[in-house]
């Protein structure tokens, strides 16, 4: 898929320059060459009010410039607005992608107002069957991408921080076959994802940095084939498909230079959810609006302030421990037993830490009871960086660096009984 992704890197290297006199420019066809094989076939490009000549604008679709002419042209481009009926994506493994309908408004200084794109389907081809996939619409507001000329200069995107204020995705299908399963199996050999929708809001400051950040995926669902071993592995606890929702939220605070996980969770339908927070303190913003090499420093230099992770059982407990009953030929009170002995020997395996020995003691608790299993953790003598977690040579002398609490789940409320009528 590499073609598809080099395809839309350029539409985003066309969200750059200053104002400039302009007029309009049409492209009936522009044909990108990206490999022996692969190439991009832009159909109907209009740049109205562009301050790009006709050459240059094909020159720029084409691929005609080097990267030196390709960085001074998307420096000092403009459109009010840039339409591409169609981009066709020809991969070199015979894969191809169809991008339809293209929008792009107000492009100056290094972003636009919005980039929509109606829908994308394509094909990957494979041995054992061609992976499919469609894409309903996309719409990104308020972009910039601050760093663009010289990331392209340098050849690597990735080098500019590329920043917006809101997105919208209408979700979308995508079939994989499985290897291991058969393609006669009864029910297909296909794995069948899909997701209801996405959306990401974030407060941006004058610089780019994302001041808040709330996302939302909704109705990720995955369905194995029924004679899959993951299929097959499903249906033994009772469910045909699994079915989440992700959600994340955060904030960043420049003055104090700390940013809030407020929620990075997983909620998985009927199993259980699984959710991370946390806060970051000298954290500048640098982090978020510098190149990628300074980005990358300022945050293995950050501090981990405090971290938490929770899970909670929405079902999936009782039926690991009915499914061990009937298999090991045990009650369900002899499972648990035996996986709570399991629990109380963990310290001892990495030499009586302290923090192991905390998280051992609420497992044997959630074990008992499984409702919710809470893990809070800091730094014990000294700062711990988040370049510690990055680079981790001696786990035990980590985990001897940590302060772990286990808080015990909130206890629900009695229910009221009903007075007795007379």
């Amino acid at each position: 898929m590499t073609s598809m992704f080099r395809a839309l890197a350029l539409l985003l290297l066309c969200l750059a320059a200053p104002p400039a006199l302009a007029g309009d420019v049409v492209l009936d066809q522009a044909v990108l060459t990206t490999g022996a094989k692969s190439k991009v076939i832009f159909k109907n490009v209009v740049l109205t009010d562009c301050n790009l000549s006709q050459t240059d604008a094909a020159r720029l679709f084409t691929g005609a410039l080097s990267r030196e002419e390709t960085g001074a042209t998307l420096e000092r481009m403009t459109a009010k607005k840039m339409t591409i009926k169609e981009a066709d994506i020809f991969a070199e493994n015979g894969g191809r992608f169809v991008l339809h309908d293209i929008d792009a408004e107000n492009i100056v200084k290094g972003g636009a107002d919005s980039l929509s794109l109606a829908s994308v389907d394509g094909t990957e081809p494979d041995e054992d069957g061609d992976t499919s996939l469609h894409s309903n619409a996309l719409k990104i507001q308020t972009i910039s991408l601050q760093g663009l000329a010289a990331a392209l200069r340098a050849g690597d995107i990735g080098l500019a921080a590329f920043h917006f204020a809101h997105l919208h995705w209408s979700g979308g299908q995508m079939s994989v076959v499985d290897k291991g399963t058969p393609a006669g199996a009864q029910g297909g050999n296909r794995v069948q994802i899909e997701a209801a929708s996405a959306q990401i809001d974030q407060a941006l400051d004058a610089g780019g940095a994302p001041l808040s950040v709330e996302a939302r995926l909704t109705g990720l669902k995955v369905k194995l084939p029924p004679r899959s071993k993951g299929g097959a592995a499903l249906a033994a606890f009772g469910y045909d498909k699994l079915s989440s929702d992700l959600h994340f939220a955060g904030a960043y605070d420049a003055t104090a230079k700390t940013y809030k996980i407020a929620d990075y969770s997983l909620d998985m339908n009927k199993i259980g959810k699984i959710a991370f927070s946390g806060q970051f303190s000298g954290l500048g913003k640098s982090a978020f609006a510098g190149d990628k090499k300074t980005r990358e420093q300022a945050m293995e230099a950050a501090n981990v302030d405090w971290a938490q992770i929770e899970l909670t059982n929405s079902g999936l407990f009782e039926k690991l421990v009915a499914y061990f009953s009937l298999t090991q030929g045990q009650t369900p009170a002899a499972v648990k037993a035996e996986w709570r002995s399991v629990v109380s020997q963990a310290p001892m395996l990495f030499s009586g830490a302290p923090a192991i020995a905390v998280a051992a003691k609420a497992v044997d608790r959630f074990i008992d009871n499984p409702t919710t299993l809470t893990l809070r953790i800091t730094g014990k003598d000294k700062k711990l960086k988040v370049g510690d977690l990055q680079h981790v040579a001696d786990p035990v002398a980590l985990l001897n660096r940590l302060d772990v609490s286990a808080p015990e789940p909130a206890k629900a409320a009695p229910a009221k009984t009903a007075p007795e009528k007379n």
